[in-house]
């Protein structure tokens, strides 16, 4: 029941600006990661991650501080879990923000490349990009800032093109391949496409601060993106090969590439290309600025408290170099990107040390908060344990493709 102070309508904006921020890197590369496992697993994934998401959304709701004007992951943790909690999410903190720039320069070159009529290289486009991005994020934020309400209107325009789009060389056969011994491929990027954990308190500030609101409209976006990522993950593993073919899901799984560029090259559809180029540039932009907001402000907090400087030239340099440098040496890092993101930063974020605040805080009130929270802390070492041993070669994905 929402409470009477406040209403709908300051509950429904903030559930779209919710599902607007689950619109963005991780819809590109989730059909890819959990399409290996095909159709029945992935929903698996997805639904399984999602309810996770949602129930880590509603720890953190419930212990933001109202008073609070601006929100700090590890000030956060430190405040419920101590100098350890802190720490643990100042390294995880690095490696989401660092991990997503470097996803988001990856993807735009990438798609540049493989859907734009110019013959640039990767290298050039990633630098244009880079350079645009940054200067809006070090100069021009409140630009962007404003017209936010217009690029996620047309964000979300774009996405329905596609969905429309996409459903024009749609086979259902296809949904029928299974190979459930890659079901945990998906999860790490699955977590990735459910993150919106930082605005929490936005959506908090937009319905005055009142608990239930905010799980309403946390609720009501979570869903909006559950949507939006099964339609789309069904419209790709309904259209796509899963092993076969040059645009298969296989080949965009090796050559790291976002889902929109093989079913360009299966659609030939302009009007799908061009809503794919613009969701993409729009939808990563955002991202960008708003991400390189915070790893600017987090690395301005390090560098002053630790080395007593505010040079913003330093301060930039140390934190947009890194991604950028990183990008110029594997420029199809894009879904290794997100793999570590979502399976290492995000996965420790907003899974694992929500899950041990849960337990922290229940301490045998509620046995089915108990379970609930050794679930989730479960679920998120497996998934930060799948993603290390993957990473360093322990686990053989060729292996489990050849068996099926």
């Amino acid at each position: 029941m929402i409470s009477r102070k406040v209403s709908w309508t300051a509950i429904l904006p903030a559930s779209l600006l919710v599902a607007g921020n689950l619109l963005g890197i991780g819809i590109l590369a989730l059909p890819i990661k959990v399409g290996l496992s095909g159709y029945g697993p992935s929903m698996v994934d997805i639904s399984v991650i999602c309810i996770i998401m949602l129930i880590s959304a509603f720890i953190i709701a419930a212990r933001l501080p109202a008073d609070k004007k601006h929100f700090d992951m590890p000030s956060f943790f430190g405040q419920e879990l101590g100098t350890s909690g802190r720490w643990i999410a100042v390294v995880c903190n690095l490696i989401l923000l660092y991990g997503v720039l470097v996803a988001y320069l990856s993807a735009i070159s990438t798609i540049a490349v493989n859907l734009l009529p110019v013959n640039a290289p990767h290298v050039l486009i990633t630098i244009l990009y880079f350079l645009l991005v940054t200067s809006l994020v070090m100069f021009g934020r409140n630009v962007l800032k404003k017209g936010n309400t217009i690029l996620l209107i047309i964000v979300f325009i774009c996405f329905i093109i596609l969905v429309s789009n996409g459903t024009t060389d749609f086979h259902a056969q296809l949904l029928g391949y299974k190979n459930w011994a890659l079901l945990p491929l998906g999860l790490p990027v699955a977590v990735s496409a459910f993150h919106f954990h930082n605005i929490i308190p936005t959506v908090s500030r937009h319905v005055k601060h009142d608990l239930k609101a905010t799980r309403k409209a946390i609720t009501i976006g979570v869903a909006i993106g559950l949507v939006m990522n099964i339609v789309w993950s069904s419209i790709v593993l309904g259209s796509l090969t899963p092993i076969v073919g040059p645009d298969s899901i296989f080949a965009s799984f090796v050559h790291g590439l976002p889902a929109t560029v093989p079913l360009t090259h299966l659609l030939h559809s302009k009007i799908f290309t061009t809503a794919g180029i613009v969701f993409a540039a729009l939808a990563v932009t955002a991202s960008y600025v708003a991400n390189g907001t915070g790893l600017f402000g987090f690395m301005r907090d390090l560098t002053y408290t630790y080395f007593k400087t505010d040079n913003r030239l330093i301060i930039g340099c140390l934190a947009f170099l890194p991604p950028l440098i990183i990008t110029l040496i594997y420029p199809s890092i894009f879904l290794s990107a997100v793999d570590i993101v979502g399976g290492v930063g995000e996965t420790i974020l907003f899974i694992v040390l929500p899950a041990i605040i849960l337990l922290k805080s229940n301490r045998k009130k509620s046995r089915l908060l108990s379970i609930l929270g050794y679930f989730m802390l479960a679920v998120g070492i497996f998934i930060f344990s799948y993603i290390v041993l993957q990473k360093f070669g322990v686990i053989n994905l060729t292996a489990h493709l050849g068996s099926a």
